[in-house]
């Protein structure tokens, strides 16, 4: 066994790092929580920042604690994505023991997994290092206890014995969930839609079963090849939420297929094709086959009639003209609008062949009408020309 000497090197090298129980991190917490953001809490002679609360919480399964933590900082200030002195981050604490709350919390507020786990076996192999420098150093402490029960740091050996203990069965299980765990299966319900000319658009649905396991991304594939022997793309999407995607830069008239894979920390699922099996990014000019005649001309002769309006509108437009003309104009504009609503006033209950002039007046629900409850109309003209059949006949061509 390892000497006394050791056991008390281990102890200075640990100081302040593990308490003895998650019950007096609730009650620490509970502390913490009265602080403004950023702030650095003490406990005792020790400073807990909000990052180490957050391993702290994750690693006690506390959902309220990560809640609050999440609600009071930003991702910045929780440094979500960093790993600890473990080589965890705490969405790697939260997936591996599958804590599927936390998990979906601190997905939703941006964290990632270590960078380091990029294949199982390097995942397992971290942990097993984890569980034995903890069993090893629960041995030392426990060597040390049994040597000097009387010595003065006996109470504080105690105290990082349990810790490491701990520690040592929170490592377990992240083994254990590792273990039985199993890639996801294939996303539900991959639904590929059209666009524009140059892109389409992919929704889907989270798996029905992620075998014990969350998920943490998602990759969509695209190829000209219905086996996808060559890829044309690929994406991999890490926000969990927004479970869509939109495929830009392809080129029109080609047939895509997409497809799409869940990943969990035991590796890519399967993959699902899409419904429909393909796509042709395309634009509704193009769904007849044939050129668009004359476009050049057609714009040009719109943009044409555009200017016409605007200078028409202009002409009529009072805002300006009124200031200019002085208050005279402004009465009499004021009269006339007031006698369209007066009883005398000839409005049109019922309407024949001619024009006529309508105007409604409405604001929310509202709408003026008349004293007889109708909306206001005057007649103009009892007969119009014969080429308004014409001139609407040619507007109907040009929409």
């Amino acid at each position: 066994p390892s000497s006394p000497s050791a056991a008390k090197r281990l102890y200075r090298n640990l100081s302040g790092k593990f308490r003895s129980s998650s019950s007096s991190f609730e009650e620490d917490f509970g502390y913490y929580s009265q602080f403004p953001r950023g702030v650095s809490v003490h406990w005792g002679s020790q400073g807990l920042t909000c990052v180490e609360a957050m391993f702290e919480a994750v690693e006690h399964q506390d959902m309220d604690t990560v809640q609050g933590l999440l609600s009071r900082h930003s991702a910045e200030e929780l440094d979500l994505s960093s790993p600890n002195s473990d080589g965890l981050t705490p969405l790697d604490v939260a997936v591996m023991t599958n804590n599927v709350p936390i998990a979906r919390m601190l997905l939703t507020a941006g964290a990632h997994e270590s960078p380091e786990f990029a294949s199982t076996g390097k995942r397992l192999a971290h942990l097993a290092g984890l569980v034995e420098d903890a069993e090893r150093r629960a041995d030392e402490l426990m060597a040390a206890l049994a040597s000097e029960p009387a010595s003065a740091e006996a109470t504080e050996w105690q105290k990082q014995l349990r810790a490491w203990e701990w520690r040592q069965r929170l490592f377990r299980r992240m083994v254990s969930g590792m273990c039985g765990a199993a890639v996801p299966e294939a996303p539900a319900q991959v639904c590929l839609s059209v666009t524009g000319a140059d892109s389409l658009a992919v929704t889907f649905q989270e798996p029905h079963s992620v075998n014990s396991a969350v998920v943490t991304r998602y990759r969509v594939e695209w190829s000209l090849m219905e086996e996808f022997e060559q890829l044309a793309g690929e994406a991999v999407l890490e926000d969990c939420h927004s479970l869509c995607y939109q495929i830009t830069g392809l080129t029109s008239g080609c047939e895509y297929y997409v497809r799409v894979m869940a990943y969990n920390m035991k590796g890519w699922g399967p993959t699902q094709t899409s419904l429909p099996v393909f796509a042709i990014p395309s634009a509704w000019r193009q769904c007849d086959g044939r050129e668009v005649r004359d476009t050049g001309h057609r714009t040009e002769a719109l943009e044409h009639l555009l200017k016409l309006v605007k200078n028409a509108r202009q002409q009529w437009d009072f805002g300006e003209n009124s200031k200019i003309q002085g208050p005279s104009r402004k009465h009499s504009v004021s009269k006339s609008l007031k006698y369209l609503f007066q009883s005398t006033s000839k409005f049109v209950k019922s309407l024949k062949r001619g024009l006529y002039l309508a105007t409604v007046f409405y604001q929310g629900e509202t709408v003026l009408v008349t004293h007889e409850d109708q909306i206001p109309v005057v007649e103009i003209d009892d007969s119009y020309p014969s080429p308004l059949n014409q001139d609407f006949l040619w507007f109907t061509k040009v929409s």
